[in-house]
């Protein structure tokens, strides 16, 4: 089953999160007709401490809806006016990221479901940080394996950790991630309960092919215990009614990394504001794109790669595929449908 990722909502504490699982969540299931529906829910720190976070499981079972994992990305508030690089902190090399994930994993055994559950992570951090916190990273990792392995002995239930690469950050491509394994070492456990999440979108920012990123991951023996699907923007920077466009998608809250190819080789800009200075190249835009949608307006969208992702994953039962499209609240409104609705289309079009 697909699910959706909600950190779609703004639902930043526990009584807005009951009040997300009792109206969108259940409009989207009602509006597909299901029984039960799966999401990853995003819970962040100021959640996962709160005494009654294990009673969401009665919301859930008695809406029907199923979580086999987290997003435990976003550690602190995520749709707050500005965003930007507070996205990746606390980061690895911070006690506060391990402490936040330690209890997230204790959260999803009591409200989670399934044997195998799955939390995506920070890519360890923006790059502006330096290979100089990687030590530091790696034990924090190496500390966290081990806290996941008693966790398993003691509740019976495998929590997976998944590192998600992204655009500027440490870990940006397949080859970041195989290196940082390296580092980790061959311990079993540690490829027992950490993981790479593979998110659509950020591979076609970086222009790793879907196909190359999976299958090194797999020569490499990492699992990749989720799978994030939404596209990207493909704008021509020569055309005048694609750049007027993609002013449009220029908002303060998230990042919009940027790669702009050209006859002068590939260029790359952390947000839009740079772009504007390329007069010509086909630019691919950090910004979730609906997964329904193959244009966007008068822009192109990464819809088939998804589809490419999709058939060069090996099969794994545990492995969780949702779509994680944050950015609805972002699209102008001219190419932006009400949001259960455009949630139920996404579903149908991967079903």
């Amino acid at each position: 089953m697909i699910g959706y990722c909600t950190n779609v909502h703004a639902a930043e504490s526990l009584p807005d999160i009951r009040s997300m699982l009792n109206g969108p969540v259940r409009s989207v299931q009602q509006r597909l007709g299901r029984d039960t529906l799966e999401i990853g829910l995003w819970l962040n720190e100021a959640v996962v401490v709160d005494p009654a976070v294990e009673s969401l499981r009665e919301d859930l079972d008695r809406l029907g809806v199923v979580v086999r994992g987290c997003n435990g990305f976003p550690q602190t508030s995520f749709h707050a006016p500005v965003v930007k690089r507070s996205v990746y902190r606390p980061h690895w090399g911070q006690l506060e990221r391990l402490q936040y994930t330690k209890r997230l994993a204790e959260v999803l055994v009591k409200i989670g479901h399934g044997p195998v559950r799955e939390i995506s992570t920070v890519p360890i951090g923006h790059r502006e940080l330096g290979a100089e916190m990687l030590p530091t990273a790696v034990a924090h990792l190496r500390a966290l394996v081990d806290f996941l392995s008693a966790l398993e002995d003691e509740s019976g239930i495998r929590v997976v950790v998944d590192l998600e690469p992204e655009p500027d950050c440490l870990l940006e491509c397949s080859s970041d991630v195989i290196h940082l394994f390296d580092r980790l070492g061959e311990a079993p456990a540690i490829r027992r309960y950490l993981g790479v999440c593979h998110d659509t979108c950020h591979a076609a920012v970086v222009r790793e092919p879907q196909d190359q990123a999976i299958s090194a991951y797999q020569q490499s023996e990492i699992r990749i215990g989720k799978v994030q699907c939404s596209s990207v923007p493909v704008v021509d920077l020569s055309d005048p009614e694609q750049r007027a466009f993609l002013r449009q998608l220029d908002e303060p809250r998230w990042l919009h990394q940027t790669s702009v190819e050209s006859g002068s080789g590939l260029a790359r800009y952390e947000d839009l504001d740079g772009v504007f200075t390329e007069s010509e190249g086909i630019a691919r835009v950090h910004f979730h794109v609906p997964v329904h949608l193959e244009h966007l307006g008068p822009l192109r969208t990464t819809r088939n790669e998804i589809f490419s992702a999709f058939t060069a994953l090996p099969e794994d039962p545990d492995r969780i595929v949702e779509v994680e499209t944050y950015a609805w609240s972002a699209l102008p409104d001219s190419v932006r449908p009400e949001l259960v609705e455009g949630i139920a289309l996404e579903l149908e079009s991967l079903a």
